[in-house]
């Protein structure tokens, strides 16, 4: 087995009527089956698989990484239905059930998403 260090960090002077300060880090264990930082194009028109299904309980690493057109974004489908927006250099770090699959459509332009895939152990 293997760990996986995740870390988020929120700061803002502005965002809030306070000073924005959280950090959040916690140690995963995980195994096989993962997919290991990937990319892929994906066209505007239909949902395209970026996980066709996952196995076992998964931690799903997704990126819209298109540097071309800052206007393109994605939409993330979880189970089939859209969940998630993803704009230019936007992520999201998603605990998924098994047996899930994972779309993307891009829309307004071709997008470049960048993945992962792990396995809870």
């Amino acid at each position: 087995m293997a760990t996986l260090t995740t870390k988020l960090t929120l700061t803002s002077s502005t965002a809030t009527s306070d000073a924005l300060n959280l950090v959040v880090t916690d140690v995963l264990t995980v195994g096989e089956p993962t997919t290991g930082i990937s990319r892929k194009s994906i066209a505007t028109g239909s949902a395209q698989d970026v996980l066709a299904t996952n196995s076992a309980f998964s931690y799903v690493y997704i990126k819209n990484s298109s540097s071309t057109n800052a206007a393109a974004w994605l939409q993330v489908k979880l189970g089939g239905d859209a969940k998630i927006r993803l704009d230019v250099e936007e992520f999201a770090f998603i605990p998924l059930y098994s047996g899930q699959t994972v779309q993307a459509e891009a829309q307004t332009a071709a997008c470049v998403i960048e993945y992962a895939q792990f396995s809870k152990a």
